[in-house]
């Protein structure tokens, strides 16, 4: 089974259902990763490299809200 690796902000609810829906309906695995997480915890950095290396792909959802976090600053 294909896997991808989506990271994305907290905030991004709609979009994350929207590609949770549509890779439901395919043989491809989902991890989603919130971008804020990721800078502030509890995030663990070992599961998220293993994640990455498992996948086919890796998406990284850039939009108005990871715009507005304090590593983009």
């Amino acid at each position: 089974m294909a896997q991808i690796f989506v990271s994305h902000s907290a905030k991004d609810k709609e979009l994350v259902a929207f590609l949770s829906k549509a890779f439901a309906s395919t043989p491809v695995k989902a991890i989603f990763e919130e971008f804020e997480a990721i800078l502030k915890g509890p995030a663990n950095a070992q599961r998220i490299v293993q994640d990455i290396r498992q996948s086919n792909a890796v998406f990284v959802l850039l939009g108005k809200y990871v715009e507005g976090t304090e590593a983009h600053a």
